[in-house]
């Protein structure tokens, strides 16, 4: 008996320290143009090769999403037929049960190739880390808003 109170006392406390509030970090990413005209222009290539990407990226995915929704509808018709006559329809399965379309993604990596294309281009990307809330609970204590660590150049 003592056991189980020492055990339901042990979940509780464990479930309790995941309740306890938590200092939350955002991070903030600042791209910096390059100096001269020739590396703006350049950069500007690069926005809009990326947004080319973005374009492609998606017409990639609808055109998934459109294929999976066709097989979707040939697979169901296919299991319509396949049902015995006096089968119980509230059992039925709908078409969503065949569609695979949430799977549907895209292997460009649109971020990546800006990224580096913008600091081919004699632009610097900066991170820097700021403490938004419960910042007090850090060790050394930190108001909000402060920044934390070194601002990092990717």
């Amino acid at each position: 008996m003592m056991t189980r109170f020492i055990v339901l006392g042990c979940l509780l406390a464990a479930g309790m320290a995941g309740c306890t509030p938590r200092p939350y970090f955002e991070t903030t990413t600042t791209y910096v143009p390059p100096a001269s005209e020739a590396g703006r222009l350049c950069v500007a290539q690069c926005r809009q090769a990326q947004s080319i990407c973005e374009s492609a990226k998606e017409l990639a995915i609808q055109t998934c999403r459109a294929e999976s929704l066709t097989r979707a509808h040939a697979d169901y018709q296919a299991y319509l037929k396949s049902l015995p006559k006096d089968f119980n329809r509230k059992k039925m399965k709908s078409i969503g049960d065949f569609d695979r379309g949430s799977s549907c993604s895209s292997n460009l990596y649109c971020s990546y190739d800006y990224k580096e294309c913008f600091k081919s281009c004699g632009g610097r990307i900066e991170q820097q880390t700021y403490c938004v809330k419960d910042c007090k609970l850090m060790k050394p204590p930190q108001p909000d808003g402060a920044a934390v660590g070194p601002k990092t150049a990717l």
